[in-house]
């Protein structure tokens, strides 16, 4: 019985010609000389059955591809090598081949179960390559400067993909140049590229469902290259919430990205953090309501999959922090009704539900044209309602007192008194971070060039004395009072409660940062009030006055009293009451919970004798909003008009306005009112000016214009601060309702 494992000769043979590439006659001429041993020319001819004249030709080859050798004698002979010599190799070649195949096999196999492990680089620059290809949507780079070149040809043969690149191991002088890149030619595929000096893998996500990743190899040890293919979606997203939520918040804009600058629209985001950061931006231009936000996602309580389109109403967002959404409007039923609902990113199940795509564009022409409509209407009113003379009016303008000291930074001095300034806050903030970097102290060297007053008491009632109210200041302004102050108010009166606190001002291009010690006014109540001035000399101040204004609250831990002292005291010996109180509010979120309840009581209760007026800028209402409107979270921020009309009903006061860099909005009773700050193509000041749009609203009520026109006036007295820094006097503020009376300038 014949061993089923052994092979016959004639499968041999059709092995060798298979497998080892053999001719038939060569495969009969090899088995010959195995079988047989050395023969001749003549002889193998016999023994193979292969015509003598091939033979010899048939032996020069296998010679040269190693099976046989000749030897010296004559006629010459030839010999097998050994078999385990001449096809071990190629076993060996065999196993590699079926080595590999085993490899690429499991990796498909592992590719379908979704993470595929590769060792070999030229496998893993392969598959990175094809992932980039794959790409519809969106991309997430996280690479060194050396892999990034090295895909740079992968990320340029991209069309209508979103891409965002963090370059890693970046050298931290040369963080803010951009000068790793080739050629620049990243930038043009996005602009959206940020840098860190951190050491960090190659990491790669393709539509938040496939991804790469590459460690490193080990310093020390073999180097071995391994990289992992990444087609599980739930392990791709979280590669991708990595990148988004742990890299780039913390990586340095390295371009002159869209971070810097504002969104155009409309725009599609594949990551709702994205969205959100370009609101954040959105929100210092233009009024919330006036976006509309379209989403393709799921359901999270029927799980059903949805589009829909709705008003943007709010939005909660911090870079460095989990929770994340959008509030909108969205229309229910075919009645016009609307909803207030919440939309997450994808994979959240907090929120109404969870969008994997989103669009952010500019609401139907006719809303924002309506805006701008009635924003023109509005100064146009003001313009006509605004008398050509001004009454004699009597205004209190207290309690705060500062002198602020104009200073410049030096960034290098070449003489005594030449030397270049540091013009940009961005260049301070470079500069910390290289100190700290460098573990070296940094200092800084400031020339002071100008002296003047600051604070709410001076800058409302300088812009009240300059259009020719009489105006009576209460404040700190030295003992005596002090140059800057006599000097800037030549016809108001001044009445002194100390020395005023000293601020460092230094002025950039880019912004402004103030150095305050206000410990002077925390001791300020109603009895340290009444031993400078007396509550005779009280009564006699406010007795036929028409408008008060206090500012500094969050500097007076004790205000409440002072506004118990007016509505306990003072009012009822007045026959001639003022009628308004305005109260401009800054920084109370530095204030505790119970003081500020505390003063909102007593607030509350002013409003019974006089019009309580509180005025406010967006971060303020905002805090306000979390403490009395019970939303807990500070990083919410929403459309201005609903939140102010709700600050005025739970604050009960007569009204609550609210000014931001793009818009002021006026809660009074009924419809909120909303006016469109001017535009300003260079402003001489940045930020918001809360102390003149509360002297303009001030303006408004005594001159006793519609509350909608008192608004358009403290906006546009605003609006001409930022671009003039200075104040108008009455005809320059009706020169300027008249510039900007139509559409082209809103």
């Amino acid at each position: 019985m014949s061993d089923p494992g052994k092979m016959d000769e004639p499968a041999i043979r059709e092995s060798l010609q298979r497998n080892v590439d053999m001719s038939e006659y060569e495969s009969f001429v090899y088995l010959s000389l195995v079988r047989n041993g050395k023969q001749s020319m003549k002889e193998i001819a016999e023994t193979s059955g292969v015509p003598k004249q091939r033979v010899y030709d048939i032996v020069d080859t296998l010679r040269s591809e190693g099976f046989i050798e000749l030897d010296d004698s004559y006629p010459k002979k030839a010999y097998a090598v050994e078999p385990n010599k001449t096809l071990g190799p190629i076993q060996t070649q065999i196993r590699r081949v079926q080595d590999r195949l085993d490899e690429l096999h499991k990796t498909v196999s592992d590719i379908e179960s979704g993470v595929a492990q590769f060792k070999n680089i030229s496998t893993i620059e392969k598959y990175v390559s094809e992932l980039f290809a794959t790409a519809e949507n969106t991309v997430f780079l996280l690479a060194s400067p050396d892999r990034l070149r090295q895909f740079e040809d992968d990320l340029l043969a991209m069309d209508d993909v979103q891409v965002r690149v963090v370059v890693s191991d970046v050298n931290p002088e040369t963080l803010d140049t951009g000068s790793i890149f080739r050629s620049g030619q990243i930038e043009q595929v996005t602009n959206h590229i940020r840098g860190t000096s951190r050491s960090e893998p190659f990491v790669l996500t393709i539509d938040r469902n496939s991804g790469f990743f590459w460690p490193k190899p080990p310093v020390s040890g073999s180097g071995e290259q391994e990289g992992f293919y990444v087609t599980d979606s739930e392990l791709a997203f979280l590669f991708d919430r990595f990148l988004s939520d742990s890299i780039w918040p913390l990586a340095t804009p390295i371009t002159s990205e869209a971070d810097e600058s504002t969104p155009s629209l409309p725009t599609q985001y594949f990551r709702l953090r994205d969205c959100l950061a370009d609101l954040q931006m959105l929100a210092k231009d233009v009024p919330l309501e006036s976006l509309a936000v379209t989403f393709d996602g799921y359901d999270n309580l029927s799980g059903d999959q949805v589009t829909k389109t709705g008003v943007l109403a709010g939005f909660t967002y911090s870079e460095y922090d989990d929770v994340a959404y959008v509030e909108l409007d969205v229309e229910v039923g075919d009645d016009g009704d609307t909803k207030r609902v919440t939309v997450g990113d994808w994979k959240s199940e907090s929120e109404d539900f969870k969008a994997h795509q989103i669009s952010l564009e500019e609401r139907d022409d006719r809303t924002i044209k309506a805006l701008r409509e009635e924003t023109a209407a509005s100064f146009q009113a003001c313009l006509e309602e605004l008398p050509e003379q001004l009454s004699p009016a009597n205004v209190v303008v207290g309690f705060d007192g500062y002198t602020d000291h104009i200073r410049t930074l030096v960034g290098e001095r070449k003489s005594q008194r030449m030397y270049d300034e540091i013009g940009e806050f961005d260049t301070v903030r470079e500069m910390f971070t290289r100190a700290a970097l460098s573990d070296r102290t940094l200092q800084f060297e400031w020339v002071e060039s100008e002296r003047v007053p600051g604070g709410h008491t001076a800058h409302a009632g300088r812009t009240m004395e300059s259009i020719g109210y009489d105006v009576q200041l209460i404040g700190y302004f030295g003992q005596p009072v002090r140059d800057e102050f006599s000097e800037t108010f030549t016809d108001a009166n001044l009445l002194s409660l100390g020395q005023p606190t000293s601020t460092e001002y230094l002025q950039f291009g880019d912004g402004k940062v103030l150095f305050t010690d206000s410990r002077t006014h925390r001791a300020l109540n109603w009895e340290t009030l009444c031993e400078y001035v007396p509550l005779d000399d009280m009564v006699e101040y406010l007795e036929g006055t028409d408008v008060v204004s206090i500012g500094g609250w969050a500097l007076f831990p004790q205000i409440s009293t002072i506004w118990e002292g007016f509505r306990e005291q003072v009012y009822p010996q007045l026959s001639n009451p003022p009628t308004d109180f305005l109260i401009p509010i800054s920084s109370v979120d530095h204030l505790r919970e119970t003081t500020l309840r505390s003063d909102i009581d007593s607030l509350s209760a002013l409003n019974d004798v006089a019009d309580v007026t509180v005025v406010a800028t967006r971060d303020d209402a905002e805090h306000l909003g979390a403490v009395f409107l019970d939303e807990t979270d500070t990083r919410r921020q929403r459309a201005l008009p609903p939140m102010a009309a709700e600050l005025r009903r739970t604050l009960d006061v007569s009204r609550v306005a609210i000014t931001t860099t793009r818009e002021s909005v006026l809660a009074a009773g009924g419809d909120p009112h909303k006016i469109l700050l001017p535009r300003t193509a260079q402003p001489a000041e940045e930020g918001t000016v809360e102390d003149h749009f509360t002297a303009g609203f001030a303006i408004g009520l005594t001159e006793e214009l519609t509350e909608k026109s008192s608004l358009a006036l403290a906006t546009a007295l605003s609006g001409y601060y930022k671009q003039h820094q200075s104040v108008p006097d009455v005809e320059e503020l009706r020169s300027y309702l008249s510039a900007h009376d139509d559409l082209t300038t809103l």
